[in-house]
Formats: C-alpha cells, sequence, structure tokens
C-alpha cells in the first residue's frame, strides 16, 4: 500500500488533537486542564514514530516497513522517558508529583476509551482492571493510589461516552478499522 507521508502525517495531527482533546475531557472531570499534553508528538524525533504508529492502529491494511517499525519503539522511548505523566520518566513511581498522576490517570482513560470504543480493540479490559494487572504493583504512595482509584471511580460516573465518542468522530471518519 503506498501513501503519501503528508496524509499520515494530517491523519496523525488529527489523532493527537483528539486524544489530547479527550485527555482534558477527563482531566476537567478531575478539576484540571493539561493544554501541553503530548506537545513533544508534535516534533520530531516522536513524531514520525508515532504517526506510522497511529495510521498503522486506525489503517489495518497499512503496513509499516521495519525502518518504520524502529522509528516507532524509538518514539515510545523516547516520549516516555521525556514526558512527566509517563512513568519511564521517574527512577520510581513513589517520586511522580500529585499534579502528574492526574494528568497521568486522564491520560490512561484517553487510550483506554480509544482501545474500547473507538479501535474496538478485542483485548481492551476496563481500565481498573487494566491497571490492577499492569500497574498496580509498582510501589505506588497511598496518596497516589488514593487519587489513582478515586478518579477511575469519578471517570465511571460522570464520563458521557457520547461526548467523548464525539471527540474521535472527525478521526473515524478518515480511518479504514
Amino acid at each position: 500500500m503506498n501513501i503519501n507521508v503528508n496524509d499520515i502525517f494530517d491523519f496523525y495531527e488529527l489523532r493527537v488533537k483528539s486524544h489530547v482533546t479527550a485527555v482534558n475531557y477527563f482531566a476537567s472531570l478531575l478539576g484540571y486542564h493539561f493544554p501541553e499534553h503530548d506537545g513533544d508528538k508534535t516534533a520530531e524525533p516522536v513524531r514520525t514514530g508515532y504517526a506510522y504508529i497511529f495510521y498503522k492502529t486506525y489503517h489495518k491494511n497499512f503496513h509499516p516497513t521495519p525502518e518504520h517499525e524502529a522509528l516507532c519503539r524509538d518514539a515510545i522511548n523516547i516520549h516516555h522517558a521525556g514526558a512527566t505523566h509517563h512513568i519511564q520518566h521517574y527512577n520510581h513511581v513513589s517520586e511522580i508529583p500529585l499534579i502528574h498522576i492526574y494528568e497521568m490517570v486522564a491520560d490512561w482513560a484517553s487510550a483506554n476509551f480509544e482501545q474500547k470504543n473507538i479501535i474496538h480493540d478485542p483485548d481492551a479490559v476496563e481500565i481498573e482492571t487494566w491497571f490492577e494487572n499492569k500497574m498496580a504493583n509498582l510501589g505506588w504512595t497511598d496518596e497516589q493510589m488514593k487519587i489513582i482509584k478515586k478518579s477511575f471511580e469519578i471517570f465511571h460516573e460522570k464520563t458521557d461516552d457520547e461526548y467523548v465518542k464525539s471527540i474521535w468522530a472527525p478521526l473515524l471518519e478518515k480511518a479504514d478499522l
């Protein structure tokens, strides 16, 4: 499949916008706003790798080259190491400032919603199940755990699924799932 690289980047820009808008929707349920969320994803060296990741995610007939796959892995590692809302930025999760915990859980909620309700990933699980399986035993402080669990409760109580789906709708118009 021969795709114009500008189409890949245009699609990616729309995906980043949808994700950041969804992150800020979830953050608003907690009383926060993170307008600079994922700011590094629109610049190199992160942009190109992530562009191929998400184009592949939303276009089932697109198959990146091994070189593009390597760019994807590099982009993930660079973003995770540099972004304060990712655990990889810290030596230990107990070091994460509480403000970044709020951004982190909003990011998790956006990604979880996207997996379950937008791309319909058959392996997607509830956010609490994902957290318990992958993250719960990393050594969070009691205060961090309280924020994380309370955030999940708030997301379940207050999320307007139809509104969040509308955030992603422009992206789906350009997808081939």
